[in-house]
């Protein structure tokens, strides 16, 4: 902001003896500067958008991912996809989706965070209800550790946690 009232006060100075100095040109938004975010863009012709009904959007990538955490090759693979899904989430807000419980964060991925963009696809087979389980239909256990990095748990087939066929996936 400084450097832009420094530049405005430069060109009124040297266009002092004009009655009609330029005026200052406006400093870009955090918005404007985020060219590649796929929510601040909406441009229709953005093809990684998906506008729906209600008036929230899809982020298609991300929705691809969530097609696949349960197809994944391994328990393991599942985790990582879920990782990928909350980096598209990262991408878009600069930070985790907030919350203690697995309702909390699948909420803010299937479109409740204030830009209504649904990162989960509704026909996700990792989805049941408003969580996100695993292969033994046991909702996976999120720890935030900071707001880039996200620990996920699974249960495990035992579907108890903490225990030794726990499968974590830490960052």
């Amino acid at each position: 902001m400084f450097a832009v009232g420094l530049v405005w006060y430069g060109l009124t100075q040297q266009t002092s003896n004009n009655r009609n100095p330029p005026a200052p040109k406006k400093a870009p938004t955090a918005q404007s500067q985020i060219s590649n975010d796929p929510v601040t863009t909406k441009e229709a012709s953005d093809k990684r958008l998906n506008q729906l009904a209600d008036g929230s959007v899809e982020f298609l990538p991300a929705i691809e991912i969530s097609r696949r955490i349960h197809s994944a090759n391994t328990p393991k693979d599942s985790l990582h996809e879920i990782q990928a899904l909350l980096g598209t989430y990262r991408f878009a807000f600069g930070e985790n989706p907030v919350g203690v419980e697995n309702f909390e964060i699948t909420e803010q991925l299937l479109g409740k965070n204030p830009k209504q963009v649904v990162f989960i696809a509704a026909d996700s087979s990792a989805l049941r209800g408003n969580e996100l389980v695993d292969q033994w239909d046991t909702p996976y256990f999120f720890h935030a550790v900071s707001g880039q990095q996200m620990d996920i748990r699974s249960a495990g087939p035992d579907k108890t946690f903490w225990t030794s066929d726990d499968i974590e996936l830490t960052q």
